[in-house]
């Protein structure tokens, strides 16, 4: 079981008096959100490391091929 923390954050008045007639789950949607946002600024840094190898894999395929094509499994 992960261990949470409490944080501090501001939210617009209006859009927190909303969410609480609703019944939303604050601390969930918030955890939702931050999660998808690690997670896509996890691989916009991994896209940018290892953009260099990416390139150089792709210019290998397309000047070699790709090795199913190399053994002669699937047309070129």
């Amino acid at each position: 079981m992960r261990q949470k923390v409490s944080c501090n954050t501001t939210v617009s008045r209006n859009l927190l008096n909303e969410a609480k007639l609703l019944n939303i789950r604050l601390s969930e949607v918030f955890e939702e959100a931050l999660c998808k946002a690690v997670a896509l600024k996890q691989k916009e840094r991994w896209l940018e490391q290892n953009s260099d190898a990416i390139s150089k894999h792709n210019e290998s395929i397309n000047k070699h091929g790709t090795f199913s094509e190399m053994i002669g499994q699937l047309d070129g």
